[in-house]
């Protein structure tokens, strides 16, 4: 019998039950993981503290580290899961990007190692940390140039200076979801629209401000807002509800009842205008349509369902009709579920596997079968 590739999914920093990437990276060892894909996939995973039931016995995983001893305690369990890696002795090397340290410099150079997630870090630290910032600046380079491959989000971050003096064999891939894990919402049917927004808190690219104008501009549609807390906004609107953090299963009503969400609305802020945001593949998922202020990877050439605004400060104020057209399209309507394949991750991450099993050292001995279903 031909012996499985064994992939390690090495990922480091992620959240609990409540993470989208947490999500991608299970649905990412579930779609490589298949009976007839010809691989072995294991998920080694540095989890934020806390966190470590919502991964520990879930398929794939086969190490879960944490700390609460903060940096040291950190580092510590960063460099006891690389030994953990080199332990199970993989072919290849899958690695969400994140901080370098000496142990990844070394599995990078032990075994064939691809690289991928969002590279966008430098333009973040440089807004949120500026010690982390110039730490980046110094060494992940260190780690890139020993990548097999680079695989980012956005052809934008391909096209990145930064990234592309490294000349490294450079994709691009949105990230993906399962889309069968989310169930097909029926349409709403609401006497005025009804909008939901989903974000991370204190992410000045998220455009809050921009959600709270939205509500203003349009006072009889009603805004929910999930993530972020009542003391980033000055004086919401009355329509404007402010939910705070919610898991799935107790924001899934406010999906259902929506008309149209709402994507990230200032990716300027950070220098970007093209981004592969998991909450607008959620979005999409559950056939809610979207308004945003970015192109997305998986639709380069845009799609009915999306409307792109103008990706500056005052995007909401100049697109107010075609705002306006767009909610009153889609309301009361649901997106097909054909229509989103581009971000299923049984289509996105079979072209994925490909690319990285193609690195592996025993390539020779592998033949993908598609479709992976």
């Amino acid at each position: 019998m031909k012996r499985r590739i064994k992939i390690a999914c090495l990922a480091h920093g992620i959240g609990g039950r409540g993470s989208g990437v947490r999500r991608l990276v299970l649905d990412q060892a579930s779609a490589w993981g298949r009976p007839e894909s010809g691989v072995s996939v294991g998920v080694f995973v540095r989890c934020e503290a806390g966190t470590e039931a919502d991964w520990r016995g879930q398929p794939h995983v086969v190490a879960v580290t944490s700390s609460r001893l903060g940096m040291v305690g950190r580092f510590v369990a960063r460099e006891l899961l690389s030994l953990r890696v080199a332990l199970w002795r993989p072919d290849v090397i899958y690695l969400r990007h994140t901080t370098v340290s000496p142990s990844l410099l070394m599995l990078a150079a032990l075994f064939p190692t691809v690289v991928g997630g969002d590279l966008d870090d430098l333009d973040e630290y440089r807004i949120r940390s500026p010690l982390r910032y110039w730490y980046a600046r110094l060494t992940r380079d260190r780690l890139l140039r020993r990548a097999r491959r680079i695989i980012v989000v956005t052809g934008e971050l391909a096209r990145h200076p930064e990234l592309r003096r490294l000349d490294r064999p450079t994709s691009v891939l949105p990230n993906s979801i399962d889309v069968t894990d989310y169930p097909d919402l029926p349409a709403p049917d609401n006497a005025e629209p009804r909008l939901v927004f989903i974000a991370s808190p204190r992410m000045a690219w998220s455009g809050i401000d921009k959600v709270a104008r939205l509500a203003e501009l349009f006072p009889t549609w009603r805004i929910d807002v999930v993530g972020p807390d009542r003391d980033e906004f000055a004086d919401p609107p009355a329509n404007l509800h402010i939910h705070g953090f919610l898991q799935r299963d107790d924001y899934l009503p406010l999906m259902a009842a929506a008309d149209v969400a709402i994507g990230p609305l200032a990716l300027h802020r950070k220098g970007l205008s093209e981004a592969s945001a998991l909450k607008i593949a959620e979005y999409l998922a559950y056939g809610i349509p979207v308004i945003m202020a970015h192109r997305e990877t998986a639709f380069p050439d845009g799609a009915p369902f999306l409307l792109e605004l103008p990706n500056r400060e005052d995007g909401v104020e100049a697109s107010v009709a075609q705002i306006e057209a767009f909610v009153t399209r889609w309301k009361g309507r649901r997106i097909e579920r054909a229509a989103v394949a581009p971000v299923d991750a049984r289509m996105v991450e079979a072209k994925r596997l490909q690319m990285v099993v193609a690195e592996a050292s025993v390539r020779k001995a592998y033949s993908l079968r598609e479709p992976m279903a």
